[in-house]
Order: C-alpha cells, then sequence, then structure tokens
C-alpha cells in the first residue's frame, strides 16, 4: 500500500521514473534526488520538484525507486536513445566509463574518447565528492520482476508461439551432440537444459498447455532478458547462473532450439532420396523458434555473446532453409557482424595468451567464428565483405578444451600452459577450437584473395604487382596449412576406416575444403592475370571436387552429418570446380601434353561431371540453392552431351566444338560470374603450355 504522505515516483510509459518538468523543458538529466533534484536546487528553487502528468501539474516527494506497477509494460532496450540515456535499463558495466553513457562499443574516434579525457581531468580537479552522473544512477536500477510486468500483444504472441513449440521434458531434455566449429556452445545447452526443464518443467507437459501458465512464464523470460548480462564476467559459474535455471533467457531458448528436435525420428529419414516432410517440419519449427527468440532478445536486451551466438546460428539455418544467394541470410549475416562490432567483439586487445579469461576466448571464438562465416559468403556471393580484419584486434582462439574452458581459473590456465608458443593444444586432441583456429587462419588468408579479386581498380596497376602478391599468398597458404596439427590432417583413406572417429574426420574434411578452395581462388586469379600454368589449376580443381560431396553422395550413413549442408557444399565447392572442368572438355589442352597427375584424364573428368550432375539431380528443386543447383546441372550436361555426342575425334576441336566462344556458360550463380570461373577466356598461348 502506497505511503499517502510519500507518493509514489511517476514512472514514463517505457518503466523509467520521469524527470521533472524544468529539467525536462531544458532537456537536462535529472537525478531525482530527493526532494528537490540538484538542478533544481542550483536554480534556487524550493519546496518540492514539479511533475507534469496527465496534461495537469502535480506535485509529488521523490521516493526510493519501486517496481513497476501491474499494468507497466517492459521497458525496451532496443529503443534507447543515443542522447537520452536513461530508455535503457539494462545498462552493463561495458557501458559506462567514468560515468560516460556508452551505447556498445565506441572506438577511438568516437566522442566518448574525448570526454573520457576531460571526465577524468575534473575529477582530479573536483575530488571523489563530485554529483553522481544520470548514467551511474541508472546502474543501479533495481530490474523488473516478470509478475509484476504486462506483455504488448506483439511480444505475447510470439512468446506463445516459442513456448508452445518447446518439448516436453522427457524428448527435450536429450540433446543430440552436433559436431562443428561451434559445438562448444553444446555444452552451455547441455548444461542449461536440465536447470530450465529443473524450474518450469511443469510448463511443457505433455498435452495441452494452458495459455495462462505460459503467459506468466513468458512475463518471467522477458523480465529475465532485460535484466544486464555481463560478458566480462570470468567465473563460470556466475557466467551460467545469468541465464540458467529460474533466470532462462530469450537468449538461451533460442540456443537450445538449435539443438532440440521437434519432430521425434525426422533426421533419420533425411537420406532416403529427398528431404521427408518430417525433416522439413522439424526444421522449420527449429528455425522458427530462433528468430522468435531472437526478435524477443531484441526487444529487451541490450545485446550480449550468446544473442550474438544465436544471430550467427540464424544465419547458418537461413541459409540452409533458402539458399545462400538470398537476401534473407545476406540481412542475418549482416545483422550478425552489426552485433559482433556493436559489442565490440572485434577491438579485443590481448598482449600475452595467459592472461586470457572465460569471457576473453567466447569473445575470440565468436568472432572468428563469424570472420569465417562471413568469407565463405563472399565465397558464394562474390558481393563485398561485411567485416574486415584491418579494423579489428582480436586474437585468434586459443586452442583449450570446452571442459577445460569452463573450469575454474586455475585448470584453464593449467590448459594455457600446455599450449605451444603458436597457441595449439600439445595434447594431439581435436577441440571445438582446433577447428575454429583452422578456419580462422584460412578465412584471413583468403580475405587477402578477395582483396585482389573483388577489387575494380586493378586495370590501374600493373599486373606483375598482382601476381607477385598470389604466389606470396600461395606461398603463405601452404605453409600455414603444414603447419596445422597433424589431428587437422585429412587422408582420403580413413574415409572407409571404421576406427576413425566421424566427427573427426568429418572436420578434417571440411578443413581441407577450405584449403582447397582458396588454393583455387589462387590458381584462378593467376590464370587471369596472365601467370603460366602448369596443370595446378586442374590438379585443384579435381582434388576439390572429389573432396567436395562424394563423400556426402556415396557415403551418406557415415557422413550423416553433413545432411542439413549437403546442397552448400555441392554449390559453394564443387559447380565451381566443375565449371573449370567443362571448360576443359571445351577447349581441351590435355592432347597437348598428358597432366603430371595420372587422375586427370579426359576420362576421368567425364566420370567425374557426370557423377555431380547425379548428386545436383538428387538435390530437391525445393530445397534450398535447389534453382542454382537445377541451372549448374543443365549447363554441365549440354557440355556433356556436346562432349559425347561429337562424331569426329577430339583433337579435331573446331569440327566437334561448335560452342560459341563469346558465349558465357552462365550457371545464374553469382560467384562463377563475379570471377569469371566459367568463361572461355583461355588464351591459346597458355593452352598450349599446358
Amino acid at each position: 500500500m502506497n505511503d499517502p504522505t510519500n507518493p509514489p515516483l511517476l514512472l514514463r510509459r517505457n518503466g523509467r521514473p520521469q524527470a521533472c518538468d524544468p529539467c525536462r523543458k531544458r532537456k537536462l538529466a535529472c537525478d531525482h534526488t530527493q526532494p528537490v533534484c540538484s538542478r533544481c536546487k542550483k536554480r534556487k528553487q524550493d519546496g518540492e520538484c514539479v511533475y507534469l502528468a496527465s496534461s495537469s501539474r502535480i506535485s509529488t516527494s521523490k521516493s526510493p525507486l519501486p517496481s513497476p506497477a501491474p499494468s507497466t509494460p517492459l521497458p525496451s532496450p532496443r529503443r534507447g536513445s543515443l542522447r537520452h540515456p536513461q530508455n535503457n535499463p539494462a545498462l552493463t558495466p561495458d557501458t559506462q566509463v567514468s560515468g560516460l553513457f556508452r551505447p556498445g562499443y565506441l572506438g577511438p574516434t568516437s566522442y566518448c574518447n574525448i570526454y573520457e579525457d576531460t571526465e577524468n581531468s575534473l575529477s582530479l580537479l573536483q575530488g571523489s565528492d563530485s554529483v553522481a552522473t544520470q548514467s551511474e544512477s541508472i546502474a543501479h536500477y533495481a530490474p523488473i520482476e516478470g509478475s509484476q510486468t504486462n506483455l504488448s500483444v506483439r511480444v505475447r504472441d510470439l512468446a506463445l508461439k516459442v513456448l508452445r513449440n518447446i518439448p516436453d521434458p522427457i524428448q527435450g531434455s536429450s540433446l543430440p551432440y552436433k559436431s562443428g566449429s561451434d559445438s562448444w556452445i553444446y555444452k552451455i545447452a547441455e548444461r542449461v537444459v536440465g536447470s530450465l526443464y529443473e524450474v518450469f518443467g511443469d510448463y511443457f507437459s505433455v498435452g495441452s498447455r494452458p495459455t495462462a501458465k505460459l503467459e506468466e512464464l513468458a512475463r518471467i523470460i522477458c523480465a529475465n532478458t532485460s535484466r544486464p548480462f555481463s560478458d566480462e564476467e570470468s567465473d563460470p559459474d556466475k557466467w551460467f547462473s545469468q541465464f540458467s535455471g529460474k533466470n532462462i533467457r530469450w537468449e538461451l531458448i533460442g540456443i537450445l532450439s538449435m539443438f532440440w528436435e521437434f519432430v521425434p525420428g525426422s533426421n533419420a529419414e533425411f537420406w532416403k532420396g529427398k528431404r521427408s516432410v518430417k525433416f522439413d517440419r522439424g526444421f522449420r519449427i527449429t528455425r522458427e523458434n530462433m528468430h522468435l527468440s531472437l526478435d524477443l532478445c531484441k526487444e529487451f536486451s541490450a545485446g550480449n555473446s550468446m544473442m550474438l551466438c544465436l544471430s550467427q546460428r540464424c544465419t547458418i539455418v537461413d541459409s540452409m532453409s533458402v539458399g545462400d544467394a538470398d537476401l534473407v541470410v545476406w540481412r542475418t549475416h549482416a545483422e550478425t557482424v552489426s552485433l559482433l562490432t556493436f559489442l565490440g567483439f572485434h577491438a579485443v586487445e590481448e598482449k600475452d595468451q595467459h592472461q586470457t579469461s572465460l569471457s576473453t576466448e567466447i569473445k575470440k571464438r565468436l568472432f572468428h567464428n563469424t570472420f569465417s562465416i562471413a568469407m565463405d559468403v563472399v565465397s558464394f556471393t562474390g558481393r563485398p565483405p561485411l567485416i574486415s580484419s584491418r579494423y579489428s584486434s582480436t586474437p585468434i582462439p586459443l586452442d583449450i578444451s570446452t571442459e577445460d574452458l569452463f573450469s575454474d581459473h586455475d585448470t584453464l590456465m593449467k590448459a594455457v600452459s600446455r599450449l605451444d608458443e603458436k597457441g595449439w593444444n600439445t595434447d594431439g586432441a581435436m577441440y571445438p577450437s582446433t577447428s575454429i583456429r583452422a578456419r580462422a587462419i584460412i578465412a584471413l588468408i583468403r580475405e587477402e584473395i578477395f582483396e585482389i579479386a573483388l577489387d575494380h581498380r586493378q586495370n590501374t596497376f600493373p599486373n606483375e604487382f598482382s601476381i607477385e602478391t598470389l604466389l606470396q599468398l600461395r606461398s603463405r597458404e601452404l605453409s600455414a596449412v603444414a603447419a596445422f596439427p597433424s589431428c587437422l590432417r585429412f587422408d582420403p583413406l580413413e574415409i572407409d576406416n571404421l576406427e576413425v572417429p566421424i566427427n573427426h574426420l568429418s572436420v578434417r574434411l571440411f578443413i581441407q575444403q577450405e584449403h582447397l578452395q582458396n588454393m583455387f581462388f589462387i590458381e584462378r586469379l593467376l590464370l587471369r592475370f596472365g601467370h603460366q600454368d602448369k596443370g595446378d589449376l586442374l590438379k585443384y580443381v579435381v582434388t576439390f571436387l572429389t573432396h567436395s560431396f562424394l563423400p556426402d553422395y556415396l557415403h551418406s550413413d557415415k557422413f550423416s552429418s553433413f545432411r542439413d549442408s549437403c546442397e552448400w557444399l555441392v554449390m559453394a565447392h564443387a559447380v565451381p570446380a566443375g565449371g573449370i572442368l567443362c571448360l576443359e572438355l571445351l577447349k581441351p589442352t590435355l592432347h597437348l601434353r598428358p597432366h603430371s597427375d595420372s587422375r586427370i584424364t579426359r576420362s576421368n573428368i567425364i566420370q567425374k561431371l557426370s557423377l555431380l550432375v547425379a548428386f545436383l539431380d538428387w538435390v530437391s528443386p525445393s530445397a534450398p540453392n535447389g534453382d542454382l543447383c537445377n541451372d549448374a546441372k543443365s549447363v554441365i550436361q549440354r557440355v556433356l552431351d556436346q562432349t559425347l555426342n561429337a562424331a569426329s575425334s577430339i583433337y579435331e576441336p573446331p569440327a566437334v566444338f561448335q560452342w560459341d566462344s563469346s558465349t558465357q556458360l552462365d550457371f545464374n550463380f553469382d560467384l562463377l560470374d563475379t570471377f569469371d570461373w566459367i568463361r572461355p577466356d583461355f588464351p591459346s598461348s597458355q593452352q598450349s603450355n599446358q
């Protein structure tokens, strides 16, 4: 019950305290000091502060900050203004330096950098008794309680849709493991899912779920999500406690959705010819839950590492749903990069690896995983990258096991002490961080390749400069991969070795593909700039094509972990290589001089392309990248028909190949078109040098 002698503080619609009318008119920060704020006191105003409410002036004395009334909607941090930080209740320690409000990361050219120096000078002159700034008072604002808040109609509908999809405790408690460079997230999900069902299991019982009960849970989760989240917390227990059990947040609901199988048995049917109806339905629910959870995060969260992780995975599931070249994927990827730089994860400074911590390693993993994805997106589309290492200082993450990462500080430091001077583990083990490190190294070199491939000013520079740069990149790529630990080296003979763990084999194969793609880019660009070809391009192309989809297609049971990405693998890796082999059939060079690699023959090329056509035919037209696969298949089939239906000898190209040399082999594929990889542009003089 309210004290009539001490009326409650007036609140704005977003739940924040209302400024007194004199401060509001002058657009000044009100510090809500009782009974008169400091600014009114300086103006010699006696009595109590005056407020404007419901178009009438009322007078009320200040009281300590209360919990919002039942009719108060949840605050929305994302609507915070740079000029009015009081609109953002989810301030973290990162947002304040010397009392200045920081809306996310602000670099050395920002206004904060100047005012920090001014603040420091003022503090030396005024001492420690200066009046607290507005941002300081906001930081002590108590989080709201879920049961005391109302949800807007939109937020309520989004939340109910997510909560109704969550599996019951029996089905949802067991999370299927998924390998990959971000599989360290599995350990987070595994720890959180148990506490979720332990605290809120009654809300997800089998059968009917009363709307009123789910609304109650939605209020709790929304309130939790609006609370500050510290990405500087390095104590694992305290870090987990921010989003576990009763503190569950929408970020973690979305991350758990990555691992939940919403339709039991759907994935097992994936390889029965095409995508099954069960698989598509389960995948649709997964994608929906992840995106809705991210939308709810945007309503209440000021941004954090787990929100970034969720956004990152939304990019992946979008690419698996609508195809990599779609605007939806580009937009989601752009939002991920925007959140990453907003949080400042691109600017992590670390002078010594022994100074690392849980929070630092998480930031490094998320940054370099996002950076690698960004380079993959550029590879596929040929669009300019949305992030650059030129403006980033975050080091590559250390090769530490997930268990050690989430252990106490002493255990983490012992793991760091066992690393070699480059940061690789000396245990000979393959951790998620091992894959992240390898992909990051390859991605950094690929970025330099793209600086040449996408630079439209190349015509203004001598070709020798580009050729020399590319040769240096080729040498660096080979040296970097040669320096990888032995656990990452791919051996094709291991495909049939049942003793090799499939998770390890799939990672090795993927790293090999990333490396071969870099070599493919380099060799193709060297030819563009007139460098003499010694057959290296065909060598990498055949190897690239062999490893890009054959294991998935011919060993579908063993490589089931790649099932969700098979269309992407074939379009990003196999199709560009297939375009080069098509050119070799249209304008043959092997008859002039056999290739040094005995695998590279006209017969072998035809066999590889025929198998590629079969795989492209297997991909459903409705699958992600299905249209692109169909376009590529049509072109390759035309080339094979032209080659195999010719009546005369292949050693008489003019009589056999009546292909218009001015016509581009158009796969309707931005990547190939951008880099001119399937244009019949090989100079005849270079062909004779093969």
